[in-house]
């Protein structure tokens, strides 16, 4: 498994900036894809020119490119990945907010690579809240019990990172034409309540889309066959990761998936299983009926 904390440059993402990387790098080719020198520390004079920024800022878009999963890389190019494609054609702008919560879903469960602070931040059996000094100290622990190697810098701007990019800096008056703003403060998944204190906060079912819940369990079982059986708990845990939603709010949101048949919850002698068939509709088309939602 490979451990990220840094690649950012200690920039959070920016407002605009995957508008950007979509619109001046990967429109203008037929199949959105552009050569992997492209953005190749010593060569990237092209992506500079293009996007209007700086070095280690053009770093910075790329790791958050690949971090979101938004591009997807082989030998020889970059290339935009399909639930990318599919986003920026149903909402290029990115006003749909589950369009952020997609992006934002892409940071866990990565098959071989751990985005360290998010898992640790949002790691289920520790608390909602936290100031920066605990989730350093929590991220610390998490590296000494793994032989994970660190610098105290690189934790600490990391961490400033990760907050900046879903929280505002309520304190100050900006200029939104700056677009200093982390588009991700739009989920407002995690608020400052007081002083230097954070909070990982329950999300209302009607902020998302129902089929953002689906298509997370669907993914989940990317690559099965036919139709696939988890409990109710199991099913539970797994979003609760990503999405903080209650257990009767999650419920409820699998009621509505059940009640379009979407998926079927056995019931009897209390068993709560689910079952998906995971094959039924493809990434492509629940994608589609994810940005189609009317919040």
């Amino acid at each position: 498994m490979k451990y990220i904390m840094s690649g950012h440059g200690s920039f959070y993402i920016r407002e605009g900036w995957l508008n950007k990387c979509f619109n001046k790098i990967f429109k203008r080719d037929i199949e959105y894809k552009v050569p992997l020198v492209y953005f190749s520390k010593n060569k990237q004079t092209k992506a500079i020119d293009d996007l209007g920024v700086g070095s280690i800022m053009v770093e910075s878009m790329k790791y958050w490119l690949e971090i979101l999963e938004i591009i997807e890389k082989d030998k020889t190019n970059c290339e935009l990945s399909e639930i990318a494609k599919v986003i920026f054609k149903k909402d290029e702008y990115l006003q749909n907010i589950n369009s952020l919560w997609l992006l934002h879903s892409n940071i866990f469960y990565k098959e071989n690579e751990n985005v360290l602070i998010w898992n640790v931040a949002f790691n289920k059996n520790e608390s909602n809240e936290f100031t920066k000094e605990l989730l350093e100290n929590r991220v610390e622990l998490f590296c000494k019990e793994r032989n994970i190697k660190y610098s105290k810098k690189t934790l600490q701007d990391s961490v400033n990172v990760f907050i900046k990019v879903y929280c505002k800096e309520t304190d100050k008056v900006f200029n939104p034409e700056d677009n200093i703003v982390s588009p991700f403060s739009r989920l407002k998944c995690i608020e400052k309540t007081v002083d230097k204190l954070y909070k990982i906060r329950y999300i209302d079912p009607k902020e998302i889309s129902e089929y953002l819940i689906y298509y997370l369990l669907i993914k989940k079982y990317r690559g099965y066959k036919g139709t696939v059986q988890l409990s109710l708990i199991e099913a539970y845990e797994y979003i609760y990761k990503v999405i903080r939603l209650s257990y009767l709010d999650f419920e409820k949101i699998l009621e509505l998936l059940e009640g379009k048949n979407e998926i079927h919850i056995d019931r009897a002698v209390g068993l709560n299983i689910i079952t998906i068939d995971v094959e039924k509709e493809s990434e492509k088309e629940i994608l589609n009926k994810i940005l189609g939602s009317e919040l």
